[in-house]
């Protein structure tokens, strides 16, 4: 298993608050190589890393590339777009029920937020479904084709089936 064909983008690194203490830690020993350095410590380390994780990996929600800080911004904005496009919709198509304008707003914020494709397209469909029409079906169309295909097959052999008059010669 080699390196992953599209790595994770990460979010540029914060400078430190303090610098100063970052480089007086950088000074001192790790803690983890001091503690590797007796039995008791390995021991330890050992049922550390054997523990079972309660919260591992990412937060909920978050998005690579983006830390927190620089999210926060961007989903209040999406936020009021998503309020001053519902009520437009709501206008335009008379969406009157709460539920409807709620699902509605937070479909339209995922739409707006950086997001997987496959969420935002999820949130496409479902504010098209409350919008749009869905077209009608061909399918009628050319079952009536058919079926006039079909009672022509039959009449034909009709015709075929049923024996000429019989001649008297």
């Amino acid at each position: 298993m080699g390196a992953p064909k599209k790595p994770r983008q990460k979010a540029p690194k914060k400078e430190p608050k303090y610098p100063k203490k970052v480089a007086a830690q950088a000074k001192r020993k790790n803690y983890f190589a001091t503690l590797m350095e007796t039995e008791e410590g390995r021991a330890l380390r050992r049922e550390w890393s054997t523990k079972p994780r309660k919260n591992g990996g990412r937060p909920m929600g978050s998005i690579d590339g983006y830390t927190k800080e620089m999210l926060e911004p961007i989903r209040e904005q999406s936020r009021k777009d998503a309020e001053r496009i519902v009520q437009i919709m709501s206008e335009e198509y008379d969406i009157d029920d709460s539920y409807a304008k709620e699902a509605l707003k937070t479909a339209v914020e995922i739409m707006r937020e950086p997001a997987q494709n496959r969420d935002k397209l999820t949130a496409a469909r479902m504010v098209l479904d409350f919008t749009k029409s869905k077209p009608t079906t061909k399918s009628e169309v050319t079952i009536g084709k058919a079926e006039a295909f079909l009672s022509s097959l039959l009449e034909g052999d009709t015709e075929e089936e049923q024996p000429d008059e019989p001649s008297d010669e």
